[in-house]
């Protein structure tokens, strides 16, 4: 599995804020490690705000998106 992959699941089965929020820091490291290129990080930086998006439609109150 590429490291592409991999983190494209890892933000997929992130089910709460801290896990995203984890998820996110992963991205950047990978990206300043240069395991991703800048074209991967940008796919999977619009994965997550569609993971962020989902999750703060399916809380019943009004969060804000940073912790």
């Amino acid at each position: 599995m590429t490291t592409y992959a991999a983190l494209s699941n890892r933000i997929r089965s992130a089910t709460t804020r801290e896990e995203l929020t984890a998820r996110e820091a992963q991205l950047d490291r990978h990206y300043h490690a240069g395991t991703i290129t800048a074209a991967e990080l940008s796919r999977l930086d619009r994965i997550m705000m569609n993971s962020i998006f989902f999750l703060l439609d399916t809380l019943t109150e009004n969060p804000t998106i940073t912790p």
